[in-house]
């Protein structure tokens, strides 16, 4: 159950990262997200969240927030998996 929705609450996706520095950032959206990735050197959420804590404030703000959900997903998926055992 890892990427499905825990409490109706789905796991953040690397779509969901792009697509807050795309709006955060703006028009300098897609140089900001081509840097992260190149920075990351992969394109998976697990890379590139430590490469956007270390880019702009900004940036280290979507980090954050996806963090959470990151976080928030995880532990709520281990008590779906506790409850429904």
């Amino acid at each position: 159950m890892t990427d499905e929705a825990s409490y109706g609450l789905p796991r953040p996706t690397v779509e969901d990262a792009r697509e807050a520095v795309y709006r955060v950032h703006g028009g300098d959206g897609p140089r900001v997200w081509d840097q992260l990735v190149r920075t990351a050197g992969d394109s998976t959420l697990e890379r590139l969240l430590p490469a956007m804590q270390s880019a702009d404030p900004t940036t280290r703000l979507c980090a954050l927030a996806l963090q959470i959900r990151v976080t928030a997903h995880s532990q709520l998926t281990a008590a779906y998996t506790t409850v429904r055992s």
